[in-house]
């Protein structure tokens, strides 16, 4: 095997303070190929101390990439690691655990998530998704409190009108986005992927187009958790007509009812916006939900990358709890049919998403909200070189 130790790499903080920060960078090195799919080891060049890394296998299937977590380096400052194989004691890591039709996500043994993608169900989902101290962040499907809006499950992807299909609803007509299987399904030291493929159908079980729902969820604290999404849209049964209209959120969160706007929560956008009269119907880079669950100030914010199709997003945000971005809604959103924001996505063609979804504690300034939407558009800069 190539000597893994021969490579260092020197990671910059650039112009931000980089805390709970995920670090993923494609490696062309030979040694590093050699521990694709394995965990890796980190060495501070400068204390000596040791983090916990990851090689796996790139998107593009050509490369490999590696993955860390930084941890307190400040703006302008920098730090430099050497790599080698191996694993970091006491840490579990990102563990999957399969049950019928469920995937449990644990982050250093504690529970985080519960991936659902049973073909029953309308669409794949997680719940709960559980922030500081334990707390369920996001509304639960089957507590009396649910009544309403039903359909409202969690953390989800939906749109009201494809092809003149409704898949945002749970009525008689409704169409479901249906789970068709894993093409990653892989827990690490430092992160998880659950790559799923699903088909948009109508209720009787036509195929309107597919889709990719890519899921990464890192090994970090209760404070600070993050699950990233990389969607892609395929239009692969014909041509797909997403029509104008507010139901929907690309990127979707229904928040526990004890953080509802309505009910001494907030709702803030990138912009200040405060509560649905100020964030609903508005475009923004990012919109952040948060209260008081059980005793503990915890929130939730959907981020919208710089790379997605008509950036910056308008939002679906409710004082009742629902939080999602929806680019298609634009007339609706701004009540004036010249806005019209109905896209059609042509026969074999694609679109692609990438979005972020934070838990953390506090408001969106306790939990460093901003500061952590730049780690996800503008992440640190890594150099490397071979002794």
């Amino acid at each position: 095997m190539a000597n893994q130790n021969d490579l260092t790499l020197t990671v910059n903080a650039d112009f931000h303070n980089r805390d709970g920060c995920p670090v993923v960078v494609n490696v062309d090195h030979p040694g590093v190929s050699e521990l694709i799919n394995q965990d890796v080891i980190l060495t501070d060049s400068e204390t000596g101390d040791v983090i916990a890394a990851q090689c796996f296998t790139s998107d593009d299937g050509e490369s490999t990439s590696l993955v860390w977590i930084l941890n307190n380096l400040d703006a302008g400052e920098s730090r430099t690691y050497s790599l080698s194989a191996g694993t970091v004691p006491q840490e579990a890591g990102v563990e999957l655990k399969n049950e019928s039709e469920t995937i449990d996500i644990t982050l250093n043994e504690r529970h985080f998530t519960t991936f659902r993608y049973a073909k029953s169900q309308y669409r794949p989902y997680f719940f709960p998704v559980l922030g500081p101290n334990g707390c369920e962040v996001t509304r639960g499907e089957t507590s009396e409190i649910s009544k309403d809006h039903v359909h409202h499950r969690s953390l989800y992807v939906a749109y009201g009108e494809v092809n003149d299909v409704d898949l945002w609803g749970e009525g008689s007509n409704s169409g479901r986005v249906v789970h068709q299987g894993f093409t990653q399904q892989h827990g690490g030291a430092v992160l998880s992927r659950i790559y799923t493929d699903n088909n948009w159908e109508t209720k009787d079980g036509a195929v309107l187009m597919t889709d990719k729902q890519n899921f990464r969820i890192y090994n970090l604290p209760d404070d600070g958790s993050f699950v990233d999404l990389d969607l892609t849209f395929i239009a692969s049964a014909g041509d797909v007509h997403f029509g104008d209209t507010k139901e929907g959120g690309i990127m979707s969160i229904r928040v526990h009812p004890s953080m509802n706007a309505s009910d001494g929560g907030k709702i803030e956008n990138a912009f200040g916006g405060i509560n649905e009269g100020e964030t609903w119907g508005k475009r923004s880079n990012w919109c952040d939900y948060s209260g008081v669950v059980d005793g503990t100030p915890v929130g939730i914010a959907v981020f919208d990358h710089i790379v997605n199709p008509r950036y910056p997003t308008y939002w679906h945000v409710r004082n009742y709890g629902l939080m999602g971005s929806n680019i298609f809604g634009g007339g609706t959103f701004e009540r004036d049919p010249a806005k019209d924001g109905s896209y059609i996505l042509k026969e074999g063609e694609e679109m692609h998403f990438r979005f972020r979804v934070l838990i953390h504690a506090g408001d969106a300034s306790e939990g460093k909200v901003a500061q952590k939407y730049h780690d996800f558009i503008n992440p640190p800069t890594v150099e490397f070189s071979q002794e």
